[in-house]
């Protein structure tokens, strides 16, 4: 769901992964099969990307989706997996609009 995001709103929204379970050769393999072309941070030693959203996004909460503002805040979080694109393309596209 979130490569088919990326390729309607990639232009103008910057994505990134977080892999905070799986190792290298998992992770990668994942982004092959699914054809995931924006950026990764493998986060599975770490744990920085994890702390860096400390409070907001609680370490079993994965999979989470942020969708940060301009400013870098949070804009809307959505727990657990993706299994729709509109509602994530409905918030980038309010987003968008401020």
């Amino acid at each position: 769901m979130l490569a088919d995001l990326h390729a309607e709103y990639g232009d103008r929204v910057d994505f990134i992964g977080i892999n905070v379970r799986d190792g290298a050769a998992q992770a990668l393999a994942f982004e092959e099969e699914f054809g995931i072309e924006y950026p990764s941070v493998l986060d599975d030693q770490s744990a920085q990307g994890q702390l860096a959203f400390a409070g907001i996004v609680a370490p079993n909460a994965v999979p989470s989706t942020l969708i940060l503002d301009a400013e870098g805040r949070v804009a809307a979080r959505v727990s657990g997996a993706v299994t729709d694109t509109s509602i994530l393309a409905t918030l980038l596209q309010e987003e968008l609009e401020r």
